[in-house]
């Protein structure tokens, strides 16, 4: 039984109690004790915040895992333009979190040119061999993952996760995140390094203690291997 199933059954049990009470002082004393009972009852599992962190198996911290709550897609896209810079031959950051529709930006403070690229299926592009001057910002009007390269550093790596999702979260440096609890039973997660098919993984919001809740993923550094094979295929 869900959650939602749960508080209607409370309500409709909690109305027939107000029902059955003739209106006498006494009976507004026990009105308000069942209206206090019934709120304990729902308040905690279905309106508290959950604080959520990913760690791997060896109990290190995972930074920039992205979470989302599948319930409500997005109206509109955030108008707001997205930033990956590349400094000292490295994407910064190299993951992004987007909205689908949302666009996003290339400068770069290197003093060497770059050329960003991406063969991504959601979004496939090429930008000019540039160094100084600005670059058009790209358009990700489709929801997935767009896997980013330069064509002139072969290790630069970046991802750009177009989420249409309006709950989506991604996690600090220290692993963390604070989920808006809607009622979802369950979290939708993706990191590049995550050894799943499509490096997405569904994990039931079971288990939290105090709306704190740890969640472990089986995640491997693929620090000795560059530009795309750091991404799992999706059927392996």
């Amino acid at each position: 039984m869900n959650k939602i199933k749960r508080e209607l059954i409370m309500t409709r049990r909690f109305l027939a109690c107000l029902r059955a009470i003739r209106p006498t002082p006494c009976s507004l004393i026990n009105v308000m004790a069942l209206a206090v009972a019934f709120a304990l009852t729902v308040t905690p599992s279905a309106y508290a915040q959950v604080n959520i962190v990913f760690i791997d198996t060896e109990g290190n911290p995972v930074p920039d895992v992205i979470a989302e709550l599948h319930i409500s897609r997005i109206q509109a896209a955030p108008q707001d333009v997205g930033v990956i810079d590349q400094i000292d031959r490295t994407f910064v950051p190299g993951i992004l979190l987007i909205a689908q529709g949302q666009q996003v930006r290339f400068p770069n403070s290197d003093n060497v040119r770059h050329h960003v690229y991406s063969f991504s299926d959601v979004r496939q592009f090429s930008t000019p061999l540039y160094a100084d001057e600005e670059v058009d910002p790209i358009l990700f009007d489709q929801a997935g993952v767009a896997t980013l390269g330069c064509n002139i550093h072969d290790s630069m790596v970046a991802y750009v996760y177009v989420s249409e999702w309006q709950d989506r979260y991604q996690s600090d440096e220290l692993g963390r995140i604070r989920l808006d609890n809607t009622g979802a039973d369950v979290i939708h997660v993706w990191h590049p390094w995550l050894q799943t098919p499509g490096n997405r993984q569904e994990i039931p919001l079971t288990g939290a203690s105090n709306n704190q809740l740890t969640i472990e993923l089986d995640v491997r550094d693929p620090s000795q291997v560059f530009g795309f094979r750091a991404i799992r295929e999706e059927n392996s």
